[in-house]
């Protein structure tokens, strides 16, 4: 157990008040970028998601992915460092459904779970926030429809 520091213990003893000292003792504040990525399945899209259907080894890997979203990526350049694609996707074709409820100004992308599988999303950095729309057994029929 700490003990408290007699500076905080004792006060002036001519007007009851807390030494300048105790004042102006430095406080450890944690900088935001420290935590990681939060995940959110708020904007999670269930008509678009097979996670149910999920085969293989696709529904271990979606989860590890997910585990090391929530774990080690703190910022855009960690998915990078950690092999976790950010493919984006166009407003057309067939992942134009993908797009329903969310805003124009989204961005969403995907990440290859294994050959086909796939988990769709978009992320907000600033706030460190993951938002999963969907997780799919196979990619979309698009003909490459891409950025």
């Amino acid at each position: 157990m700490m003990d408290i520091p007699k500076e905080v213990v004792q006060t002036v003893a001519s007007s009851n008040e807390i030494p300048d000292t105790v004042a102006e003792m430095s406080q450890e504040i944690e900088a935001p970028e420290i935590n990681p990525y939060m995940i959110s399945f708020a904007r999670y899209n269930n008509r678009m998601c097979e996670i149910s259907n999920l085969s293989g080894n696709k529904g271990r890997k979606a989860v590890e992915t997910l585990k090391t979203i929530g774990t080690k990526i703190r910022s855009e350049a960690d998915f990078q460092r950690n092999s976790i694609d950010r493919i984006p996707v166009c407003r057309d074709g067939a992942y134009k459904p993908l797009f329903n409820g969310l805003g124009e100004d989204i961005e969403l992308k995907e990440i290859k779970l294994q050959s086909s599988g796939r988990i769709f999303y978009f992320d907000i950095e600033s706030e460190r926030v993951f938002y999963v729309v969907a997780i799919r057994e196979n990619h979309l029929e698009t003909d490459k429809v891409r950025r």
